[in-house]
């Protein structure tokens, strides 16, 4: 079997199982335009290991391209149209030097605030729309796609819940929100009616002017201006300035310093706070549990409320 076709049968089926494939499938095509529509078992382990490796130092994307290349040889071989995978087992080691930026609180309200240099006549609702897509995707934890696909449908303002359907790992889970930010949305959604509802309940809830749902890119490019105008940033020679998903992280990192300053036993909520996330395990969620001053502080005095109990009783007993 050539490569070719081998490439374009292996993305039919995985669209065919439900995969959305969209990365996966531009990796395999690239390669087979690198590598030509050759035999797959002329296809060397050194050609892979050079597409996945490129320049310089290994970054999340060339292991991501060697994922997808292991796969698709591993299915070759699971169907007998190769004796042996030219990919090798071990990934290329990417330093992992990434932290995502925490903001305070206080940040979180200069982001919001900002968002008044958006007000725009020929668009009246715009700059209400940002701030209360911005204050959802903070309060409730939502990554930016799964705020802009909220349609008008998914927000249930009696329950106080909002759904988000087939979203990342194909999952979908219902969020239950606090009553501050339950009366935002109802303010929002009485000004939603001023826009066209191009599908009728199913429109995006934060919408254009026009009523369509607005694109990432441009919430992107909008909340750069904003963070401009906030002043948050790192210093000039960091590689990654504050991002908008941090507000995600951010979002968990406040729910875990609030737990700690209730005395929650955080081995029983930590779970809650996956499945509110919607994270397939635990291990998803530790990922956005920073290690702040603020978070440090509170489990210092975490530690010290279980420690003197101790040494008191130890003292007595002596």
């Amino acid at each position: 079997m050539n490569l070719h076709p081998a490439v374009e049968s292996y993305v039919a089926l995985k669209r065919s199982l439900g995969a959305v494939f969209a990365a996966e499938t531009r990796i395999l095509r690239s390669f087979a335009r690198e590598a030509g529509d050759i035999p797959v078992e002329t296809i060397s382990a050194e050609a892979c290991h050079t597409f996945c490796r490129g320049t310089g130092p290994p970054t999340r994307w060339w292991e991501r391209k060697h994922y997808t290349l292991h796969n698709f040889f591993s299915f070759l071989v699971s169907r007998g149209h190769l004796a042996t995978s030219p990919v090798f087992p071990a990934r290329p080691k990417r330093l992992r030097c990434f932290q995502p930026y925490i903001y305070s609180r206080e940040e979180v309200q200069r982001l919001l605030n900002a968002t008044a240099i958006l007000e725009d006549p020929r668009s009246p609702l715009q700059d209400r729309t940002f701030r209360t897509l911005l204050l959802s995707l903070y309060a409730a934890g939502l990554r930016p796609s799964e705020g802009l696909r909220l349609r008008c449908c998914d927000v249930d303002l009696s329950e106080g819940v909002l759904a988000i359907w087939d979203t990342k790992f194909f999952k979908s889970r219902f969020v239950p929100i606090g009553a501050d930010l339950v009366n935002t949305l109802k303010t929002y959604c009485t000004e939603r009616e001023q826009l066209p509802m191009p599908a009728g309940p199913q429109s995006a809830f934060f919408a254009s002017r026009t009523g369509h749902a607005i694109p990432l890119s441009r919430l992107e490019r909008v909340f750069g201006r904003l963070r401009t105008h906030a002043g948050i940033q790192r210093p000039p020679d960091a590689r990654w300035q504050p991002r908008l998903h941090d507000l995600r992280h951010t979002f968990a990192t406040h729910r875990l310093v609030s737990w700690y300053r209730d005395g929650q036993e955080l081995s029983v909520y930590l779970p809650l706070l996956a499945t509110y996330l919607g994270h397939v395990n635990l291990s998803g969620t530790q990922t956005y549990l920073s290690m702040t001053p603020e978070l440090l502080a509170e489990a210092s005095k975490r530690f010290e409320r279980y420690a003197t109990p101790r040494k008191e009783k130890t003292d007595h007993a002596h």
